[in-house]
């Protein structure tokens, strides 16, 4: 459909507005020149005034047609002005020739479109259309001279044009500074425009109402609206509900300030959430400030938004790396600080008690020295995950320590667990065991099938302790404490844990220096072939006895001597003397037995156990057969590629291998077959109720009955009564070992033990 103005194109509609107005003028003046006809006024010939009527139409037709179709556009002036201007002036002419006495009513007329000109024309083009006019009017006057004498005043003429020589020459300056005024202003005007429609940052402004009165085209920008439409939207549409209340509060401030003529601090800059109009907001610094008219009276409110949500997600992630273990993503030892604290503040107002929970991750070191800092990686990480699913969302899970010992990125092994709102202890309890069994699920790194457990200490708020640091202490005191009841398991803080855990230091601080004191030394309990009714084995078992602290029992000192890694030295020390009194026998003409010795884990994959094995048997001329090395059965939740090469070597080397505790790990039949074993002992736990133990005697059968499938020797440990030793002669157990038979006694009395039973029992 055919329209007057061209669309999107804002500067061309101006023009053709300003063409139509001018050809109105020429319509007017074509009826005013009809009437003058009509009232006889006009000597025109009738034919003259059709002629130059249809000629006026067609050259304003003829020019719309080029302002419509854009051939406007290629000429320097593109709103032709100064052609429209010079045709006008023709016909302004023309109708002079024929005007007589209203020559002067002509010139008025002329002297109007000049000042159209003022606006349009520069100077040198003024001077090109007054000469031009004069000309013509000159022109005019001789014409009107020649042919009708008696119509003209000559003289009052000749003063016109004298007048018109004067005038005109003037008008160009003037019109020419009107017209460089106007086009420098057009030119600030638009250098602002451009300003604003290309910066970032959207510029706004709200009168004392609060209602848009300008908003920049940036807005689209940023927003997605067009600034007509945010003009109509109120602060509560612009701004996201997380800033409303701000945004509104500082304007209302600003304008109550300006009321009450305060004069400081009439800027703000706020940092504010607004809305798109997809739906979703983004972040923006704004600032805001009062604008004035010419008497300084307030009239509104300049608003500066700049799109700040980079920086902002920017320092957001800075906030959180500050305050959160990098690794697992929960809180770190200052944030869970503070949430602590914040969690005291409030039991102590509401009078309620809250939980803290230690856990420590057993024999974590151990998957970083065999499986590498990696799979420490992935555990911590699978840790953090389970705890976060398993935990209530008012709970807070964090990981409060570093260990020196842990190189690189790692953090340590520890996790601390905030209960709150504990009404009854036993919730604590149910917690406690949740995460025992969430640990303690296998998993895979690598590949490989591990399974972990963990130790939990927990301290109670008020009960054992009114401020951060009391809690915390109370709390590791009692993971420590569960750590030495065996691992896997929770315990309460007490004033008993607090003495042990005094006894542990002194142990710990004792134990470094037992060997160079000679404060160790080796008991050895027989083991007894059912069969044969003889002794066919001895396990070598690890006392100390402290010049400091007296008697400390295996129970008391290993556990330490575990997590401090003082357990490798004393463990070479102790292989390295049971080889050596095992020969030693043997040089007093008793019969050969296999001497056991107890290896730990740490012990397992400490890089030089392959030559401590072997400097030790060559030391003491003992055959490899003869030395029987004991892993627990929990060992091979750990079970590595890495656990099996060694295990090889040890068995390639001719040294027999023995599965100590079985029955109380989650070793399956799978697991058990592909290690390189000789021999399955049943844990004493197992032995305790027989004959009358209805399970237990269901799981020795069975474990005898696995035994004899894989070709594996199968003893009894903890044999202490006649009733239980029948029972596993009768099931066809292989050997036996317990205080039935002989309590661990020194190598002296082994010797003769040895001695009298080494043909029938």
């Amino acid at each position: 459909m055919f329209s007057l103005f061209p669309e999107n194109d804002y500067n061309q509609t101006l023009r053709i507005k300003r063409f139509l107005i001018a050809f109105v003028a020429y319509i007017m003046w074509n009826a005013i020149g009809i009437a003058s006809y009509a009232l006889g006024l006009s000597k025109a010939p009738l034919s003259v005034l059709i002629a130059a009527v249809t000629a006026n139409l067609f050259v304003n037709v003829l020019l719309f047609a080029v302002f419509r179709t854009g051939l406007n556009k290629k000429a320097n002036d593109p709103s032709l002005t100064l052609l429209q201007m010079a045709i006008a002036t023709f016909w302004i002419m023309v109708v002079m020739y024929y005007a007589d006495e209203s020559r002067g009513a002509c010139l008025l007329v002329y002297m109007v479109v000049l000042v159209f000109g003022f606006f349009r024309l520069r100077v040198r083009q003024f001077l090109l259309l007054s000469l031009y006019a004069w000309v013509n009017f000159a022109a005019v006057i001789f014409l009107i001279y020649k042919f009708n004498p008696e119509s003209i005043n000559m003289k009052a003429d000749i003063l016109n044009i004298i007048v018109l020589a004067m005038i005109l020459p003037w008008f160009a300056v003037i019109g020419g500074y009107i017209n460089n005024l106007r086009t420098n202003i057009s030119k600030a005007l638009t250098t602002i425009e451009r300003l604003t429609d290309n910066i970032k940052d959207v510029i706004f402004v709200v009168d004392m109402q609060m209602q848009y009165t300008y908003v920049s085209p940036s807005v689209k920008s940023l927003r997605g609206y067009e600034p007509e439409d945010v003009m109509k939207q109120t602060l509560a549409d612009s701004f996201a509900p997380s800033s409303l209340n701000k945004a509104v509060k500082t304007l209302t401030d600003i304008m109550e300030m300006e009321k009450s003529g305060g004069t400081d601090a009439l800027e703000r800059t706020l940092q504010l959430e607004i809305n798109l109009k997809d739906g979703s907001t983004v972040w923006t610094e704004t600032k805001f400030s009062i604008v004035r008219d010419k008497k300084m009276k307030a009239v509104g409110i300049l608003g500066v938004s700049r799109d700040i949500t980079e920086r902002k997600r920017a320092e957001e992630q800075i906030e959180f790396l500050a305050t959160h273990d990098n690794l697992t993503q929960l809180p770190n030892r200052m944030m869970f600080s503070h949430l602590l604290n914040q969690a005291i503040k409030s039991a102590r107002r509401n009078k309620r008690q809250f939980a803290l929970l230690f856990i420590d991750l057993d024999r974590f070191k151990l998957i970083n020295d065999t499986l590498g800092h990696d799979a420490g990686d992935e555990l911590l990480k699978e840790m953090a995950g389970r705890f976060r699913q398993s935990l209530r969302a008012v709970d807070v899970v964090g990981r409060p320590k570093e260990k020196g010992d842990i190189v690189g990125r790692l953090g340590g092994d520890e996790f601390i667990i905030l209960v709150e709102e504990v009404t009854d202890l036993s919730h604590v309890v149910t917690v406690a065991q949740k995460i025992l069994n969430t640990v303690m699920a296998p998993m895979l790194l690598f590949g490989e099938e591990c399974r972990v457990t963990s130790s939990i200490g927990i301290s109670v708020y008020p009960r054992d302790g009114e401020d951060e640091q009391t809690l915390m202490k109370k709390a590791d005191m009692a993971m420590y404490f569960a750590k030495e009841e065996g691992k896997n398991n929770f315990q309460f803080y007490s004033q008993n844990i607090q003495s042990q855990s005094y006894e542990r230091f002194a142990i710990e601080t004792n134990l470094r220096r037992a060997l160079e004191r000679e404060e160790m030394y080796l008991e050895y309990q027989a083991k007894v072939d059912f069969k044969t009714n003889t002794i066919t084995g001895v396990e070598a078992l690890l006392r100390w006895k402290s010049s400091l602290l007296g008697h400390i029992t295996p129970t008391q000192f290993i556990p330490v001597a575990e997590e401090t890694g003082i357990i490798v030295p004393i463990g070479r020390w102790v292989l390295k003397n049971a080889c050596a009194q095992n020969a030693a026998w043997q040089r007093q003409g008793l019969p050969p037995v296999h001497v056991a010795v107890n290896l730990s884990l740490r012990q397992l994959m400490d890089d030089k156990i392959i030559d401590d094995i072997r400097n030790a048997l060559d030391e003491s001329g003992l055959a490899p057969h003869l030395l029987e090395l004991e892993i627990t059965e929990s060992m091979i939740m750990f079970k590595t590629t890495r656990l099996l090469e060694v295990l090889t070597k040890i068995k390639a080397m001719g040294v027999r291998l023995a599965l100590d505790d079985f029955g109380t790990g989650y070793s399956s039949l799978a697991q058990i077959k592909n290690l390189p074993i000789d021999t399955l002992k049943v844990d004493r736990s197992f032995i305790r109720n027989l004959p009358e133990g209805t399970e237990d005697k269901a799981i020795i059968e069975a474990i005898i009955a696995m035994g004899r499938t894989l070709s594996l020797n199968v003893v009894a440990e903890g044999v202490e009564t006649p009733e239980q030793e029948k029972f596993l002669r009768e099931k066809i157990c292989d050997a036996m070992q317990g205080f039935y038979f002989s309590k661990p006694v020194a190598p002296e009395q082994f010797a003769e033990l040895l001695r009298k039973h080494n043909t029938l029992f």
